[in-house]
């Protein structure tokens, strides 16, 4: 049986359909980049497995270079820089995202619109991912917790948002404090290993059972919110990658039992 290829088709269909994976695949991982980027790099994608298919006789081949080449590099530059375990996450979700999509549009091709409209099934089939995006967004404000933060140390004041996360349950053994995670960049910024030399504490999380982080030691931090301020004195602060705050409308990741120490209450 003879095919018809057609690379316009081909291409707008596939980078249309990466493209809302991407996207979705940012939202759900909560690694957002610039729109722009997820354009190029879906059209990058795309216009790859266009030109595969038409140069690759044989069809294996081409598989191979789509799963192991084409598709691994347009996740790394779309989400680049990123933590390792994020690459792989993206990765999977990708994949699950675009067959979901193009099982969908197949059938509402097939069996809704009976082989005609494919424009429109391609369209249609965006909905029900929005309609998700929108459900997760809501949700993810309903739980998460924000608070004003001011960091202060000798003369420095530095004020910002911070989350409240209720899986950070890192503990200082040094000071006996709760440890809060901020990024290497803000920690530049308070002054850096010239005003805080660093130690090492224990911590373990998804992907990482027994690593190591380098913690310091500052004056305070006041954290305010809507039950109250409270002021901690003096207060652990740990390094995270830098990654880990990028595209987020937070600077601070705060300890579960920032909220807890009601003896520390200065005011309500």
């Amino acid at each position: 049986m003879d095919y018809e290829f057609y690379a316009d088709v081909f291409f707008l269909t596939n980078c249309y359909l990466d493209y809302l994976a991407v996207y979705a695949v940012s939202e759900i991982l909560e690694q957002k980049k610039k729109p722009l980027r997820y354009f190029i790099c879906s059209a990058f994608g795309s216009l790859a497995g266009c030109a595969l298919f038409l140069l690759l006789k044989n069809y294996d081949i081409y598989l191979l270079c789509m799963h192991f080449i084409v598709n691994p590099g347009m996740t790394f530059f779309c989400f680049f820089p990123a933590e390792k375990r994020i690459y792989g996450k993206a990765f999977c979700l990708m994949y699950f995202v675009i067959l979901l999509l193009g099982g969908s549009v197949e059938w509402l091709y097939v069996t809704i619109a009976g082989r005609c409209c494919y424009e429109l099934c391609i369209f249609f089939v965006s909905a029900p991912l929005f309609l998700f995006l929108y459900i997760l967004r809501r949700k993810r404000k309903s739980v998460q917790r924000f608070y004003q933060v001011v960091i202060w140390n000798r003369e420095m004041r530095v004020a910002l948002t911070a989350l409240y996360d209720t899986g950070n349950s890192l503990f200082d053994p040094y000071i006996r404090e709760p440890v809060h995670i901020i990024s290497k960049e803000l920690y530049e910024t308070l002054g850096g290993e010239n005003a805080f030399p660093v130690r090492l504490i224990p911590f373990s999380s998804v992907g990482c059972k027994n690593g190591m982080l380098k913690a310091f030691t500052i004056e305070g931090i006041r954290v305010t919110g809507e039950d109250g301020e409270y002021e901690i004195s003096p207060a652990a602060l740990a390094l995270a990658e830098d990654a880990v705050f990028q595209n987020r409308a937070y600077q601070m990741i705060l300890n579960c039992k920032t909220i807890e120490r009601k003896e520390e209450k200065i005011c309500t």
